[in-house]
């Protein structure tokens, strides 16, 4: 059971990781924003607050971001999948007449866990992975290049 909270404990400090480069990402944008304008990269008129909301969604750390939710929903999830399987499995084997081969705890049983968990990782991993895809941001090339079209 400790290592259980061990693996929550991390899961926490990879979160607050994650935060930190969020709040750095965001910090670094006005002093970007003036070294860009200093250089002539980036008209006058460009806000601040145009630019930092710009500059976070393009360089921030999203892939991070999507690993840490599959992560943390797994380690919070494991342990109700794992219920709703067992119960399930029971059900199953309460209705085909109780063979002792598929008594909870044999190696069929456990097996059929992993297997549940692997499929819903796969699963929950396929589905961030098409919608990090999905809504991916201009890269900060492409965020310079629009605003220099869009305050000329």
């Amino acid at each position: 059971m400790w290592l259980y909270y061990v693996l929550i404990a991390a899961v926490i400090a990879w979160g607050l990781h994650l935060a930190w480069r969020w709040k750095q990402t965001r910090d670094f944008a006005p002093q970007l924003l003036a070294l860009r304008k200093e250089s002539g990269e980036l008209p006058v008129s460009v806000s601040e607050a145009e630019f930092t909301d710009l500059y976070v969604r393009a360089e921030g750390p999203r892939a991070g971001t999507y690993f840490f939710a599959c992560g943390a929903l797994l380690t919070f999830g494991l342990g109700p999948l794992v219920a709703v399987f067992n119960m399930a499995w029971d059900a199953c084997w309460q209705m085909t007449g109780g063979s002792p081969v598929f008594e909870q705890g044999t190696l069929i049983h456990t097996f059929s866990i992993f297997l549940a968990f692997m499929g819903t990782a796969v699963g929950l991993l396929a589905v961030a992975l098409r919608r990090f895809y999905a809504l991916t941001p201009p890269n900060l090339r492409q965020v310079i290049h629009n605003l220099k079209e869009a305050h000329s």
